[in-house]
């Protein structure tokens, strides 16, 4: 039986011969067919003795260039150096059988993962006959587990390195499976306490019984993923509020293996979220009671001017009809009179600021009205500064009051000569604005001058109430309010731009209306 062990060969498989179809014979066909496993055998000492077409494919080595030498061979050298073949056959020669898995080395040089079995053959009496050794290719398995442990490493490198985050794994009926060092600082529970407990421990009673973290597994595993604020629990008893995350983990067949559920303490952002939107309701209020400040202040300056006014020309005029001098009187109670003007001509301004002065609205020709003032804001610009026009040829009828769109278009007009002291142009001109989105049609009216320009902050203030750029005494800082006031009353917008240097644009825009019927032009709406 030994010198048979010693001496076999590989069987090639011909035409069977008579006589040959012995069970020997069979088992060599057998084994010599079977390619994905190297199968061959070893004497006593460990040379090869036998070698099938397994071998030589997961190995390269035909049988000539391996039969009778030793089956370190395959091994690497720092397993050569390390004693490794002696010392496995050792095992099976004494245990009956050695099972393992490490680096084997191919004819080419190449190293592949191999598991191997070493069997002991012994005869009847217990004699060591040789040995019988299985090697399989295992480097895709091997390579498939070790990228797996290498992606579990990683995230578990990942999940406990997200210390404001709880992430933690539930399995398919909500049970807590992992639990991350975030979690554990967020909630002060340790991993052993709530690992194997369903997520609903994190939750207060009342919200447990009506149902919030089977509401939240259910949405996860119908939606695939889902999000929610909702209070959770401490393990100190406090209340907490967190933005969770529940996602369906489901392989590619669709089989729900779980859920990976996300919670982040929001607690302090929305603290702070409610501290700032009270510093900004503050924030509103002062200034408010800044701007009624100003605007009291300012109205309580001019009206009491004008009372001063209106008292010295009474006192004068009582004291020339007490002398009975009538003639002297008249000129002090015109003055009196132009007074009052000047009182009304300020309450109206205010009522336009606030939007509440009586309009007269009517269809007008935007194009058309402005056209007629030609002449009315050429004298008023004087010579140094000049008009350009560039008015739409097409009517553009808004419905607003005419006699305070020319009073807007004056003051307009009067702001941009008066940015320019060394003169320039004034450019005017009429439009449509086609608008956005379903957006109705605007008719705009621009004036746009040469002048000194302002910086970003003062253009913010320039609708302020009297807020002026002008010198002490040559503005109320009541006009572009005024303006403003009256165009948002007529459901209309105006935006003002302007740079230093650069001069200043403001732009009126009015909703465009149907024209009137025939014959029916500048009637009332």
């Amino acid at each position: 039986m030994e010198e048979r062990i010693l001496r076999t060969t590989p069987v090639e498989c011909t035409a069977e011969l008579p006589g040959t179809d012995t069970m020997e014979h069979r088992f060599e066909l057998l084994v010599q067919s079977v390619v994905d496993y190297a199968i061959y055998m070893l004497d006593p000492r460990g040379h090869i003795a036998s070698w099938n077409s397994g071998a030589q494919h997961i190995k390269g080595y035909t049988a000539e260039e391996v039969l009778g030498r030793h089956f370190s061979l395959f091994y690497t050298e720092d397993d050569r150096a390390r004693g490794m073949p002696d010392r496995v056959l050792a095992i099976a020669a004494k245990e009956g059988r050695y099972n393992g898995e490490a680096w084997r080395v191919r004819r080419d040089g190449s190293r592949f993962r191999a598991m191997v079995a070493i069997d002991a053959i012994r005869n009847a009496d217990g004699q060591l006959l040789g040995y019988a050794k299985v090697t399989r290719d295992v480097t895709a398995r091997w390579e498939a587990q070790v990228r797996l442990e290498q992606s579990e490493r990683r995230f578990r490198l990942f999940a406990e390195g997200a210390v404001d985050y709880a992430l933690c794994m539930l399995d398919h009926d909500g049970f807590v499976q992992d639990w991350n060092e975030g979690a554990e600082r967020m909630t002060g529970y340790a991993a052993r306490e709530i690992v194997g407990k369903p997520v609903g421990f994190l939750f207060s009673g009342d919200d447990r019984s009506a149902g919030v973290d089977i509401s939240l597994l259910r949405q996860a595993s119908d939606k695939g993923r889902h999000e929610d604020e909702h209070g959770y629990l401490r393990k100190d008893g406090s209340h907490s509020l967190a933005k969770m995350t529940m996602r369906a983990l489901r392989d590619k067949e669709g089989v729900l293996h779980g859920f990976a559920f996300l919670l982040r303490d929001i607690s302090g952002q929305r603290a702070t979220e409610a501290a700032l939107e009270s510093t900004r309701e503050q924030l509103q209020q002062a200034q408010k009671l800044d701007a009624l400040g100003q605007l009291t202040g300012g109205v309580a300056h001019d009206f009491n001017n004008i009372l001063q006014a209106i008292t010295g020309h009474l006192d004068v005029a009582s004291l020339h009809l007490e002398r009975g001098d009538a003639a002297k009187a008249i000129p002090q109670i015109d003055s009196v009179s132009r007074s009052v003007d000047r009182a009304t001509h300020l309450v109206r301004r205010l009522l336009a600021f606030a939007r509440r002065q009586p309009l007269m609205p009517m269809r007008i020709d935007l194009g058309q009205l402005v056209a007629s003032m030609t002449e009315l804001l050429g004298r008023t610009v004087g010579p140094r500064v000049s008009i350009r026009w560039n008015l739409a040829p097409e009517p553009l009828w808004v419905l607003c009051d005419a006699h305070q769109l020319e009073t807007a278009l004056v003051n307009l007009v009067i702001n941009g000569r008066d940015a320019m002291p060394n003169g320039g142009t004034v450019y005017i001109s009429t439009g449509i604005v086609v608008g956005g989105e379903g957006k109705p049609a605007h008719a705009c009216l621009v004036v746009e001058d040469e002048g000194i320009g302002m910086p970003k902050e003062m253009a913010a203030k320039a609708f302020d109430p009297f807020f002026t750029t002008k010198p002490l005494g040559q503005g109320t800082g009541l006009g572009l309010s005024m303006v403003h006031g009256f165009v948002e009353q007529s459901h209309g917008t105006v935006a003002l731009h302007s740079m230093p240097g650069e001069g200043t644009r403001v732009t009126l825009s009015f909703p465009i209306c149907d024209p009137p019927e025939s014959g029916d032009a500048g009637s009332t709406h």
